[in-house]
Parts: C-alpha cells; structure tokens; sequence
C-alpha cells in the first residue's frame, strides 16, 4: 500500500468515525426507539438475574425460563447491577464493542488475506445499514457478532500458524455464542471437518476438529447442565420450537392453503394447544416447559411435512429476505424514523409477489438503492464462491461455510438481521469476486488488443 492510499484510507475511516460519533449523539439527543419485539424479554430477564439472581421472566415467581439462553440477559443485567438503568449505556457499549469487531476485521483479513481486502471491509462495515443500526437496538444481535468473528479469524490464525492458543480461543467463542444465539450451536461441526480436509485427514487434522467441538460444547455444558437438573433433560432453548411453528408453518400454509400469514400464526397456536391437551389428558398431568416446546415443535414439523415441495420454496424464499433485505429499515426503527411502518410478515398479502410488491411500495429511494445494492453484492458472492472453491484455501472454506450457515439455518423466517453476523464475511466473498471479474475482464481487453498476424 503506497503512503497516498495510506493517508487516503485513513482520513476515510477518521471521517466515518466521527460521523458515527455524530449518530451516537443524535440517539442521546432524540432517545431514539431501541426497543424492538424481542427486547421486552430481554429486559425482563436481566432484571430477574440482578433483582432476584434467577433466570426467569416472572419477577414474583420463579418460572425457569429455557426460550431465552442468558447470554444477552446477563449483558443487560450487568449495566443494571452497576445503577446504569438508562438504556443507553448498553447501546454505548454495543457500538464500541462493534468497532472493535471492525478492528479485528481489518487485522485478521490483512493478516490472513490482503491488506487490500483489509481496506475494503473495514469502509464497508462502517457504512452498512445494519452496523449503523443494529448496535442501537436492544437485541442480541451485536453481541452474537463480536463472539463470532473472533472466533472465524482464530480458525484462521491456528490454520496459518499451527498454534494450539487460537483453536482453543476459537472454541471458547463458538461456546460462548451460543449463549447469546442457540442457533449457532452446530458451528464447532460445520466447520471441524475444514480442519481435517486442511490436515489432509491425518492424526493432527482429527485432533483439531475434536477439539475444537470439545471446548465449545465444555463451554456450552454449564447450561445444559441446568436445564438437566431443572428439566430432566440437557435441553438448549425454545427458539427453535417457536421458529418452527410461528414462522415456518404459518409461512408455508399461507403458500399451500392460502391462509394470511396471521391466521396461520392463530391456527398454528391451536394446533399447538391440541398437542398439549392430548399429552396431558394421557399422562393425567401438566407439561413442563420443555415439553411443551418439544410437543408444540414436532407437531410444526408434522404439519410441515404434509408439504415437502411448498416448505423447501418457501425455504429458499427465507433465504432471499435473509440475503436482500434492507438493515437501513432497521437503521431508521433505531432512531425512531418510519415508527408506523408495516412489517413484511404482517401485511395482509397472501401472495408472495402481491406481498413484495405491497412492501415495495413503503420504501424510500434510500432503502431501494440498498436492496439493488444488496442484489448486485449477492451476484458477486456466488462468484467469489466458484473463486474460494478453487482456491484451496482453509481459511475462506469456514468464512463461506459460515456465511451459507447463517444465511441458510433461519429457512422461511428470513430476517435482515439474522445476515449481521456474517455481513462483513459475505462482503469479503463479493470483493473475491469482484476482483476476479476484473481480472478476466482485464485479460480480455489485453488479448482483444493484440492484433491479429
């Protein structure tokens, strides 16, 4: 990097610091709106871990709660043990805590790639909608980002240099993750056999994998254990029964039986409800919570399977809303801009086309440059993909497996903010490919210039 780009990229990330800097001021100033749908439990959950020292939701009756895992509660709960009862403060710390994840970005890429890769990144992360507003909001989402990609550069770090430390690091992280987002409880597998394809399938490559599973599941196992004493079972968390059948049943019926999205949510619920009644009409007694959660998830799964077709369209449908949905949505929902604006999920639509179309017409020129934006990075991804497959190398194998999982896992539900974990990874995948489309267009014209002998 030449003195000129050095200056040039420095004043960039010093001028878009300070405009953050601004932002962050201007969410003092106005107070903003940091609550979102999920952030009641949260907040009632960190007050029950510092008023009462349990994990419950209810403030006057112990009611162990297993939808929620602590992770975020406990970051909540920590500012509320210091008197820093003010939302703000967490939404401080967040934003700090998301610079310093862009910081780890700009280290491990330039030390594990380029530093031009390097550059890239770090102005991109500063600017993207979701880095602007998910860190505003109270949701565990910044939390679940600076836990992950720590844990994919130390991945990469014990790749390039052999040390056991990283490994070990990297498998504290992806233990500790899970705390904050269940969902992420398959990473340490998905990524253990990059580790052995890297050993060439020898004694250190299965050494490796085993390990790295075995310190993030010793990291898990606190939790686990306690839902074994309190439950009778090592279960992990709710989430997935709620996903099942409040997102990815009511989704499927409105395509194969034309039922709205509500009215589906209110079926599935009933449906639910006559599982429980049965269960405990045969046993002649109440449910527990994990019952509940794992009757109210195989019956989903039941319903869902009557339509294999239908569920594996509205998968890939999940994963497009996942992929192209605009942060800046949420970026606005932070600061309190477009309050009465209508959630796709909720407009009353039962076609998919007759939906995007309906939400289409709620956008401003701002989020619809975004969502083109995103069109366009997503095209050059799936070609930094064909460049990571050829390329042999390790490192960008676990950041496009992880950016596949995180895309992939929430199916039919489909969120923006589901992708933030994996935004600055998937940016990488379109630079490759961007890089390497120049580079062929470059040849092209060098060969098209020759003349002909």
């Amino acid at each position: 990097m030449s003195a000129h780009d050095a200056r040039l990229f420095a004043v960039t990330v010093m001028v878009l610091l300070v405009l953050r800097f601004a932002l962050l001021l201007l969410l003092w100033a106005v107070g903003g709106e940091p609550l979102q749908p999920d952030s009641s439990l949260y907040l009632q959950l960190a007050v029950g871990l510092v008023e009462h020292g349990w994990f419950s939701s209810s403030l006057d009756l112990y009611r162990p709660e297993v939808f929620r895992t602590p992770g975020y509660p406990a970051y909540l709960g920590f500012f509320q043990w210091l008197g820093l009862g003010d939302r703000f403060w967490p939404l401080l710390v967040q934003e700090l805590l998301y610079l310093a994840t862009v910081g780890v970005y700009y280290i491990g890429t330039r030390s594990l790639l380029d530093s031009g890769l390097a550059r890239a990144v770090v102005v991109f992360l500063l600017v993207e909608p979701g880095g602007i507003g998910y860190p505003k909001l109270i949701l565990s989402d910044t939390l679940n980002l600076v836990m992950i990609v720590p844990a994919v550069f130390a991945v990469g770090w014990h790749l390039k240099t052999g040390r056991w430390n990283w490994l070990l690091l990297a498998g504290l992280l992806l233990g500790a993750v899970v705390w904050v987002r269940p969902a992420n409880f398959l990473l340490p597998v998905v990524f253990a056999p990059v580790l052995l394809v890297a050993s060439g399938f020898g004694r250190t490559g299965c050494i490796r994998a085993a390990l790295l599973v075995l310190v993030a599941a010793l990291t898990l196992s606190p939790w686990l254990a306690r839902n074994q004493i309190v439950f009778g079972t090592p279960y992990l968390s709710g989430q997935a029964s709620n996903m099942f059948l409040n997102y990815h049943l009511p989704y499927v019926w409105e395509v194969a039986r034309g039922l709205r999205f509500q009215e589906g949510q209110r079926e599935a619920a009933v449906l639910a409800e006559q599982a429980f009644f049965a269960a405990e009409s045969k046993r002649d007694g109440p449910l527990n919570t994990v019952e509940r959660f794992r009757l109210q998830q195989q019956a989903a799964l039941d319903a869902l399977l009557q339509y294999p077709v239908v569920y594996a369209q509205t998968w890939v449908i999940g994963m497009l809303k996942t992929l192209l949905g605009p942060g800046m949505l949420d970026a606005y929902a932070a600061f309190g801009y477009q309050s009465e604006r209508v959630r796709f999920a909720a407009l009353d639509e039962v076609s998919f086309a007759h939906k995007v179309r309906s939400f289409l017409e709620y956008l401003d020129w701002v989020v619809l440059a975004e969502v083109a934006l995103r069109a366009g990075l997503l095209l050059l991804a799936l070609v930094g993909a064909v460049v990571i497959m050829r390329a042999g190398s390790p490192f960008l194998w676990i950041i496009m497996l992880l950016s596949a999982y995180t895309i992939v896992v929430p199916g039919p539900m489909g969120l923006a903010r589901l992708r933030f974990a994996a935004e600055g990874f998937l940016f990488l995948q379109a630079w490759i490919g961007l890089r390497c489309l120049l580079q062929r267009s470059a040849r092209w014209r060098t060969l098209a210039s020759v003349p002909n002998k």
